[in-house]
């Protein structure tokens, strides 16, 4: 009986730990009554049809719990981010900025976008440095949307020069789509991105683009800026890669 009592026990961490630590005592307790139970009444076989009756049980509930667990977490996250950025939103609204209905869509759209973003890549995570490396590089492609719209990074909004910026983004996503966010492979998509960046900047010198609003000082301490962000978030993501495979992910090879 006391065999039974400790494999139930171990067959318990199938449920969420929460759920584990506040009821795991008590069905222990219970789950050895019914074995005692069985003893007397079945002996041997009749403890065998109890773990006969109770493994797939089991096993079916603690599925459940955890699916349930799950989707109360992500609910709550959307949830949050949804008022987190409606609160954002307020700032702007209440300081009386010249911003039309489309400005609102698009900010909100953004904040929220780059929120879920960050909760559904953190879920992946298994450690601290590789949800800073999400979140670094997060925050660098967010920036660099914002100040695109807002005044230009090369020139004004209005130069067709800052749509080169599309294409570093768009080395981001189709590296991290490549490298299904394993950390190993998110370095390499992350120092592509600085690299794209950075011949962004190379031919907006050579070429002059955005002269005379932006002198080349400026187009080189911007993008320099937007380069560090990248790389430091590839070191990051080098760090977690040592430290931890994300829970979820697929061993790297």
């Amino acid at each position: 009986m006391g065999v039974s009592g400790r494999a139930y026990r171990s067959l318990l961490r199938a449920y969420p730990r929460g759920l584990r630590d506040e009821y795991g005592d008590e069905m222990v307790r219970l789950f050895r009554d019914l074995c005692r139970e069985e003893l007397e009444d079945g002996g041997g076989l009749g403890l065998a049809a109890l773990w006969v009756r109770t493994l797939p049980e089991l096993l079916y509930t603690a599925l459940k719990e955890r699916s349930t667990m799950s989707a109360r977490n992500a609910y709550r996250s959307v949830g949050g981010l949804a008022l987190a950025t409606a609160f954002i939103l307020l700032l702007p609204l209440l300081a009386e900025w010249a911003w039309d209905l489309a400005d609102f869509v698009i900010a909100g759209a953004l904040i929220f976008g780059t929120g879920l973003t960050y909760v559904l890549a953190a879920r992946k995570a298994g450690n601290i440095a590789y949800r800073a490396a999400v979140g670094v590089a997060l925050a660098a492609a967010f920036m660099l949307v914002w100040i695109n719209l807002a005044v230009g990074v090369i020139g004004s909004e209005d130069n067709l020069a800052n749509s080169m910026y599309v294409g570093v983004l768009a080395v981001g996503i189709i590296g991290a789509i490549v490298a299904r966010f394993r950390p190993r492979g998110m370095v390499r998509a992350l120092l592509a991105t600085a690299l794209a960046q950075a011949s962004v900047a190379g031919i907006a010198l050579i070429f002059g683009l955005g002269s005379p609003w932006s002198p080349p000082a400026e187009i080189l301490a911007l993008n320099g800026f937007f380069v560090a962000l990248f790389v430091g978030s590839a070191w990051l993501f080098r760090y977690a890669a040592r430290r931890q495979t994300p829970a979820g992910a697929a061993p790297e090879g």
